[in-house]
């Protein structure tokens, strides 16, 4: 007997069929089956799909083209998991675009878990965003230690905040914007099977699905409808990060930011989404778990709570010293200050640039990252 999730991979393949069309078919129709053996059913509900769909609808193949993948794809310990099954995340179907099929590799216990954290940023996270992570996710371990982080398993933010929960035995997963016969990108791989252990790998795309630059967008929808609440720590003013900030708004999902210092780069998006009262600012683990009314029995010291700005582990640097003192100076400025001819001056910033100490500034001016 053909599956009801083989009838939704056909569906899915159907030239022109979308997310949203899709539900409106499943809701209008519950035995989809039906759309393919009875199209009359079809025609008489939705005339002006059946006109664009008529003749993919009666090419069997691609039925049992659905079938033969999702046995496949079964066999290799993939779930896959149809919408409006009891396994599908309860947030996320109330997502009017929400995919109408998942493929769920991992524990299922995170994948049902009743507190679910979405945290993005950019792909070019400073020592601070890394940091802020870091301690956050630490903090809620400690807190709430049946959350999970949700995140999309990309650079800089991301991959911090997987590190991080894996680090501190939280649940957490990754949501991916490919199938899950690979992983994107390849330097994630071992981060990738760790959370196979602890939580889980999410996609709605099926194996052998290439990487195509709009499934990315595709993904941070799943982002932001899975959880609660997107949290966001580092961007710039456009990003990827603020765009699956404006999905969770829509899905009616709490927003949160972290703030940062007026000129950096990276915090120019949060600070403009709090500005906006599009996000809240938040300061520490408690702020996140007070927002969102989630209970924990412990509380956090003073000495606990994270600082926006936190104090950064620095190398005894007499140039790194300065610049934490400055916030940013000149070359020239450096220059005179530390006695240092051009030349050697040179040599020593480009190395502590290199390391990721120090970024260089428009008009020569140079500040710790």
């Amino acid at each position: 007997m053909i599956q009801r999730a083989s009838y939704i991979l056909a569906l899915s393949r159907l030239e022109g069929m979308g997310c949203i069309t899709m539900r409106r078919l499943l809701e209008a129709i519950p035995f989809i089956e039906e759309i393919f053996h009875k199209p009359e059913i079809l025609r008489n509900q939705f005339p002006q799909l059946y006109n664009r769909f008529a003749k993919q609808l009666v090419q069997f193949s691609i039925i049992e083209r659905a079938e033969k993948e999702l046995e496949d794809t079964r066999a290799k310990g993939i779930e896959v998991i149809t919408i409006g099954d009891e396994k599908y995340p309860s947030l996320l179907s109330e997502c009017v675009d929400a995919p109408a099929l998942l493929f769920y590799k991992g524990e299922q216990k995170a994948l049902q878990a009743e507190y679910k954290l979405s945290i993005v940023g950019t792909r070019r996270a400073t020592t601070y965003g890394r940091k802020v992570v870091t301690e956050l996710i630490g903090q809620l371990a400690s807190l709430l230690p049946n959350l999970t982080i949700v995140s999309g398993l990309a650079y800089g933010i991301d991959i911090t905040a997987h590190r991080a929960a894996l680090e501190n035995k939280l649940p957490t997963i990754a949501v991916l914007a490919h199938g899950l016969d690979r992983i994107y990108p390849y330097q994630h791989r071992k981060e990738a099977i760790e959370i196979l252990q602890q939580g889980g790998l999410l996609t709605e795309y099926p194996l052998g699905t290439p990487i195509e630059r709009y499934q990315f967008v595709g993904r941070n929808r799943i982002v932001a409808g899975i959880s609660s609440a997107t949290l966001v720590v580092e961007s710039a003013l456009r990003g990827g990060a603020l765009l699956t900030a404006s999905m969770a708004t829509d899905y009616n999902r709490e927003v949160l930011a972290i703030p940062g210092r007026l000129d950096d780069q990276y915090s120019k998006g949060c600070n403009q989404i709090i500005a906006h009262q599009q996000a809240q600012a938040i300061s520490s683990a408690e702020d996140i778990l007070n927002s969102l009314g989630w209970s924990t029995t412990k509380k956090m010291s003073g000495e606990e709570q994270i600082s926006l700005f936190p104090d950064i582990d620095l190398p005894d640097n007499p140039i790194l010293q300065l610049l934490q003192k400055e916030e940013t100076l000149h070359f020239n400025d450096l220059i005179v200050r530390l006695n240092l001819s051009p030349s050697e001056l040179a040599n020593k910033l480009f190395e502590l640039e290199m390391d990721g100490y120090i970024t260089t500034l428009p008009g020569g001016k140079y500040s710790l990252t």
